[in-house]
């Protein structure tokens, strides 16, 4: 999961979202504030699937 600086505003994306996003990524010209590794709390702004999948 990384977190997108777009012009919309910051967006959490998935590794399996990112690849819709690549026509917007090269031609708005987003980037890459940071990338976040296994947090349970966020959730993809495209798809809405947690980073970590929990069991109970």
């Amino acid at each position: 999961m990384k977190l997108w600086v777009t012009p919309q505003g910051d967006r959490w994306i998935c590794d399996e979202c990112q690849v819709n996003f690549e026509k917007e990524i090269k031609t708005e010209g987003w980037r890459v504030a940071f990338e976040e590794k296994s947090n349970a709390m966020l959730r993809c702004f495209a798809c809405k699937h947690g980073d970590v999948e929990l069991f109970d």
